[in-house]
């Protein structure tokens, strides 16, 4: 009986073995379904992704690469294949001089997007060092004065001269072509005149932002795809002691100071008058209409805008203080003609790595790496005044970092992506 007992006591055991063995394997085979079929289902969602982040992409690209046929209208649709599902939807709208682009498709009822900052790539123009518009002027090089690009000058040209005791040294003053200009400096994009006008309404920015006063937090952001927030004054006031990245603005009908202590990337600033302290670093746009001053030591890092412009004032000064560093864009602009031409004065030590187009006459004692437009130039020394006269004066557009991207001011273009601000994957 024992025995017996004892057989059929194995025989279960064997039996609730084999049901064991039978569970276990039947879990890891579900478990292993389970996890090829969400293995399956992150690579096809995988597959999906790249496949919208190809379209967002290609679709940019696209656009960049013809803006003559897109950048008419501030909205496109691009349907990149014959299957008329995959269509990205671009949208541009201006985010001081620059341009911010965004395109989005959809996925699964979800919409994806990536936005762009976008400006013009200045080594697919015409490699300009020089602008000089001809009004029966002759131009004169004297000292270490060296020219590396392409130059546009008057029919009298520039021609060798010895002033304060220095002779040119340069046996070769221009290491580009000339080519004769024309009576004016060339205008202006419209789309260009329409942003500064814009940007340049204090009284409808001051009277849409928010009250200067209650701005009490030490950090501030906004993502640039938004509209900007705004925080204006009708007096002065000054920015110090806080942060300010993204969709920012500061606006005043008075003067802004900024304080070097400010700590500013992607902001705008417009005021009647700037004034930028000693010091000071940041990524920021500035739009002055009578007056902008940017201190000693200051580095305005790319891409950076210092604009000043007014249809009114009649003696617009800009001036960069000695061993400032500016990446991105100078530009004063007079659309009337005034009584007293605008005056730029960039001082000893001032590297400007961009562009500079100046209505008016410029006192240049710094370099600029990239492209000078302007009217005039003036020189001042302890001995005399001249005009037309450069001394010691680099301008040299093949010293322009190759991945540098500008602002295209006479077509209004853009064909570069400068940098992603926003994406939604």
């Amino acid at each position: 009986m024992f025995s017996k007992n004892k057989k059929n006591s194995l025989r279960g055991g064997a039996l609730y073995y084999v049901i064991f063995v039978v569970f276990v394997l039947t879990a890891i085979t579900s478990f292993y379904v389970m996890y090829r079929g969400a293995k399956v289902m992150q690579i096809g969602q995988e597959m999906e992704y790249f496949t919208c982040m190809d379209d967002l992409n290609s679709a940019l690209t696209l656009y960049l690469s013809d803006p003559e046929t897109y950048q008419h209208s501030s909205t496109n649709k691009l349907i990149l294949f014959e299957d008329t599902s995959r269509m990205v939807q671009i949208t541009q709208k201006p985010y001081g001089l620059l341009d911010l682009i965004t395109a989005e498709t959809s996925y699964r009822g979800k919409l994806l997007s990536k936005t762009i900052l976008a400006g013009k790539d200045p080594f697919r123009c015409d490699s300009i060092a020089l602008y000089v518009p001809d009004q029966q002027q002759t131009l004169y090089a004297s000292g270490n004065t060296t020219i590396n690009g392409n130059v546009v000058v008057p029919a009298k040209g520039i021609q060798r001269a010895s002033i304060e005791g220095k002779p040119l040294r340069a046996v070769q003053l221009v290491s580009g072509t000339h080519t004769p200009s024309g009576v004016s400096l060339p205008g202006l994009a419209q789309r260009v005149v329409e942003k500064l006008g814009n940007i340049q309404n204090l009284d409808s920015l001051c009277t849409q932002s928010m009250p200067i006063s209650e701005l009490y937090q030490a950090s501030i952001e906004n993502s640039v795809s938004q509209n900007i927030q705004w925080y204006g004054s009708d007096e002065d006031y000054q920015i110090s002691g806080f942060e300010a990245r993204g969709g920012v603005g500061f606006c005043s009908v008075g003067t802004i100071l900024i304080r070097k202590d400010a700590r500013l990337k992607g902001t705008l600033v417009s005021a009647a008058s700037i004034v930028v302290e000693d010091g000071f670093e940041g990524d920021v746009q500035l739009f002055a209409q009578d007056s902008l001053i940017i201190g000693k030591e200051c580095y305005l890092r790319f891409p950076s805008v210092a604009c000043l412009s007014s249809s009114d004032v009649n003696n617009l000064h800009m001036e960069i203080g000695e061993y400032s560093f500016i990446e991105g864009t100078l530009l004063v602009y007079q659309p009337h003609l005034a009584a007293k031409k605008p005056l730029l004065t960039v001082k000893e030590g001032v590297v400007v790595k961009g562009q500079v187009y100046h209505q008016g006459k410029i006192q240049l004692n710094g370099v600029i790496h990239g492209t000078l437009y302007c009217e005039e130039f003036y020189l001042k020394t302890k001995r005399a005044h001249y005009k037309n006269h450069l001394l010691d004066n680099e301008i040299d557009f093949l010293k322009l970092p190759r991945l540098f991207v500008s602002i295209d001011l006479i077509q209004g273009y853009h064909d570069q992506a400068i940098d992603v601000v926003d994406q939604e994957l």
